[in-house]
């Protein structure tokens, strides 16, 4: 008829096909959905970066502790709680870091201190706080209050159970039960596969499952 048939196109090549589909090439399995995944993500709203400053000071525990240490540190104590009191966050600090150096073997000074690196949000300087606390007094609530507080915001959430657990166990406290039932929900949601940390760890399922009964006699009585 006079009219010319265009040649095919060139076929791939098995190189330029690889190429232009990496999953094929590496054999990459195709990405979850969002629904896929939805059901695995931890709710971490409120988690913040670290803080990665240098370790606050400390007291030194071989210090010999005066009558009139205890008085200039009961004073500084005093007026960190004012300062506290006004918003100076910083202030407090300093004083408490002044009242902790006089004497330095004072459990609730180190807790104390904790709470204002809490409000300040440099949780990890609380939870140093809070360690040097309960090495002096394991029995005191406050500490594990507040490494309980800074644990949640740095999204360590079993961390964070056993000590708001265990600050409640010592002392109901309101506000520490409160964020335990926040934090227990996302204990639950975490993989499996660490459940069995949890278990590890003597009576921290029986001390987080036995705040109810505690927030329920605390607020009827006997």
């Amino acid at each position: 008829m006079g009219a010319s048939i265009p040649s095919p196109p060139p076929k791939e090549s098995p190189m330029e096909s690889s190429q232009d589909d990496p999953v094929k090439e590496n054999n990459i399995p195709p990405q979850k959905t969002e629904s896929e995944e939805s059901d695995l993500e931890i709710d971490n709203e409120g988690v913040i970066a670290p803080d990665d400053e240098d370790p606050q000071e400390m007291g030194n525990d071989d210090v010999e502790v005066t009558e009139e240490m205890i008085n200039q540190a009961n004073d500084k104590k005093m007026e960190a709680i004012n300062a506290l009191g006004d918003g100076e966050l910083q202030k407090a600090i300093d004083l408490f870091t002044e009242a902790i150096k006089l004497n330095p073997q004072i459990a609730i000074l180190y807790a104390k201190r904790a709470s204002v690196y809490v409000k300040l949000q440099k949780p990890n300087a609380a939870i140093r706080d809070c360690d040097k606390a309960i090495a002096i007094n394991p029995d005191s609530a406050q500490p594990y209050k507040w490494r309980g507080k800074a644990h949640r915001l740095l999204g360590h959430w079993e961390e964070a159970a056993h000590d708001l657990a265990m600050a409640c166990k010592l002392d109901y406290d309101e506000e520490a039960s409160a964020m335990l039932k926040e934090v227990q929900p996302r204990v639950s949601s975490m993989c499996h596969n660490t459940w069995p940390k949890l278990y590890e760890q003597p009576n921290i399922m029986g001390d987080i499952y036995q705040i109810g009964y505690i927030s329920f006699v605390a607020s009827h009585g006997d």
